[in-house]
């Protein structure tokens, strides 16, 4: 596991709250939701590649898309309801699975 992981406990609350708590975490003032796969969510801040000297991470999914997203990174499970897709968290197996199964780098820094 990389030196910036950490697991963060993302309350099943209201969606205001929860995106509160998210925002929080990130220290954004608002968030972006990137498909890593059908279960699984990425959350970043949507300034991410406007703030100077946050990382840049290279990470390729598993259907072999390549993206490229800049600070804090949340990975979260794809809640799927009748009208819409929401967040909630991976357990314990799923967070063992992508971390063996991650493939993710540092490719450079974002500079003004």
């Amino acid at each position: 596991m990389s030196p910036f992981a950490k697991v963060e406990k993302i309350p099943l609350i209201s969606r205001p709250e929860q995106t509160k708590k998210i925002e929080e975490i990130l220290d954004c003032e608002r968030i972006e939701i990137v498909d890593y796969s059908n279960e699984i969510a990425i959350v970043v801040s949507d300034r991410g590649m406007f703030t100077d000297g946050l990382p840049i991470f290279e990470i390729i999914a598993p259907d072999n898309t390549e993206l490229h997203l800049a600070g804090t990174l949340l990975f979260a499970k794809n809640t799927y309801t009748a009208e819409d897709v929401e967040i909630g968290e991976l357990n314990s197996i799923e967070i063992h699975q992508l971390v063996q199964n991650l493939k993710i780098k540092v490719i450079g820094a974002i500079r003004n």
